[in-house]
Formats: C-alpha cells, structure tokens, sequence
C-alpha cells in the first residue's frame, strides 16, 4: 500500500451529473474554488430528486461555469481548462476515459462510485441491488485508468441497507445518498487540507461483478411466467423515482410501482399466470408462479371491470427488452 498527498489544488474540473455532483458544486462554491463542469444535454436538464431543479438550473443560478459535451472527442472544449493545480471528478460520467485522454490530467483524474467496489462495477445502482436482495453496498473513489470502475482507490467505505428500506428504491436512495454526502464532504475536506490518502488495488477478483445501467421504458418490461417475489423484487427495482414497471392491460401499457406477496396458499396453473382474481379498493391481485402478488393501481385511472382480465407483456416485447442496449 502506498500514500499519496495531492498537494495545492485551486482548479476543479467535474464531469457527469446527478446529486453527487451538486454537491461537491456546493462545497467547493462554499470554499470560494474554482469549478468549471462538463456534463451532458440530458443530464444537465434532469431533475435532480428530491430537488425539483435540474443541474443547469443550479448551475445558472449559483454562477458557476459549465458546458455541454457531446462526447470526450471534443477536447477543444476541455482540455485547455487542465493546469498543474487541477483536479478532475467524475461521477455517472456518461463517457469512457480512453488512454488519450488520461494523459491530460496527468494522474489527477478520480471518479465516485456509489458502492463497494470491485463489486457492482458499472451502472444501474439500487435497481440491480433489489434484484439480487444485495443490500451490501458502499462508495469508493479511485483513479481512473483503462480499465472500467476498476484501478487505484483512495476511498473506500461499505455499509448494509437496514431492513425497513429494502423493498422501496427509493428508501434505498435516501440511505445511500446521506452516506454518500458524508463521504464525498470528508473527502474534499481531506482534499483541500492536503492530508495524506492510501492507496489500495481494485482487482478483478472472485468479488468482482459488472452490471450496465437500466433504462426503465427500455428493460423495465415484466415476465409474468417469473416466481411471485421476482416479479415484487422487479416492480420496486423500477419504483419511485423511476415510472415503474411495464406489462400491458387491453393492449394498452400500465405501469406498476409498489407490489407485494398476497399472503395465501394458493397455487395456479401457468394458463392462470397474469390474471387478475380479486380487486380489493385500489388493489388488484394477480396469480403468479408460486403465489398471488397485490399490486397498487391508485395511480392507474379510468380502469373498470378488472376482475378477470390478463396483465400481458407479450414475447415480442420482452425479447426487445432483453436485446436493447443498456
């Protein structure tokens, strides 16, 4: 293990977007550094959650420099911003540092990564968590070389999602991101102070998984011949803050985010599977393979004569869902 000191920094250059990024804008804003960001057209007009601004707005409004990127290609737009006394931070980057690119930064080039890696290397966060029922995650901050989210790390913290947050996305998202803001403010804190870090390896190990990002209207199709708690596990992968999870109703798409295991004994014949056979207020329960699930409809409108009726996500769809790129 080896020890690194980055000496005077004055000059911060961020790339990517998301609340991460807004943060360490509000940090360094605070110690009067100099920021500039480089972030792409549809995440510099995201909603940042829980805020209802996007990342331009705060941007605009805290007059801080930014651009808009097409892609890493276009480095007369970035690499004359690079000095001696720069430091770079990606985080949900939406491009790839190829080694022509490294070379700017002479070794000051480090991203943030919501978990603990080498494990869940790529994108796609709580989505594949709640797939899985991983619950294990955490943050790491490491240079950035050739290879993807693995390399040198300077930072790395793990932490377990509590109990009472595991079947809601966007429970896990609070969780995480109170962590991850505790995080990234000692680190920049540590930063600035010149404090020493340690340095550890990343390896491809036993430990190791890479998972691409999830796009919801692409992948976020459900398959009713899966098992009752996949399909639970698939809708709050695709909840809140997402639009939730997709099937079609009278050929028409609905769209689904709280679900739960009926609690009954009840066994159906895959011709059963997707049929809805009880409606109870503002929910509907729908045999599955090993057991009914009770999904929300409250925010579904203008829906009568449910009992009886078939949630149908047809193979056409669902061989679209799984052969779209991530």
């Amino acid at each position: 293990m080896k020890n690194i000191k980055f000496g005077k920094i004055d000059n911060f250059i961020l790339f990517g977007g998301g609340q991460i990024i807004l943060e360490i804008c509000k940090f360094l804003k605070k110690n009067k550094k100099k920021i500039l960001v480089f972030t792409s057209k549809e995440q510099a007009i995201e909603r940042i959650y829980p805020t209802k601004i996007t990342l331009r707005d705060y941007l605009i409004d805290n007059k801080i420099n930014y651009k808009i990127l097409n892609g890493l290609k276009e480095k007369s737009k970035w690499t004359p911003f690079i000095n001696k006394n720069t430091i770079a931070i990606s985080n949900r980057c939406r491009w790839i540092f190829k080694p022509n690119d490294l070379k700017f930064f002479k070794n000051n080039l480090l991203n943030y990564h919501g978990t603990n890696l080498p494990a869940f290397r790529g994108g796609g966060g709580n989505s594949w968590n709640i797939m899985m029922r991983n619950f294990i995650s955490g943050a790491t901050i490491y240079f950035i070389d050739n290879r993807i989210d693995l390399g040198k790390a300077i930072l790395h913290k793990r932490f377990i999602f509590p109990k009472k947050s595991r079947n809601s996305l966007i429970e896990m998202y609070k969780f995480s991101m109170k962590f991850q803001k505790i995080i990234i403010i000692k680190f920049l804190k540590n930063l600035l102070d010149n404090k020493m870090f340690n340095i550890r390896e990343i390896e491809n190990d036993k430990n190791s998984s890479y998972w691409p990002r999830i796009n919801t209207k692409k992948h976020g199709w459900i398959n009713w011949s899966w098992n009752a708690s996949d399909i639970v596990d698939f809708i709050h992968s695709f909840s809140v803050p997402y639009p939730g999870a997709a099937t079609l109703l009278n050929n028409k798409i609905v769209r689904f985010k709280k679900a739960k295991l009926a609690k009954s004994k009840l066994k159906f014949h895959p011709f059963q599977f997707g049929l809805i056979y009880r409606k109870v207020s503002n929910e509907i329960y729908v045999a599955t393979k090993k057991g009914g699930i009770i999904l929300d409809i409250s925010e579904i409108k203008n829906i009568k004569g449910l009992l009886g009726k078939r949630l149908l996500t047809n193979r056409t769809i669902l061989e679209k869902a799984l052969e779209s790129t991530f």
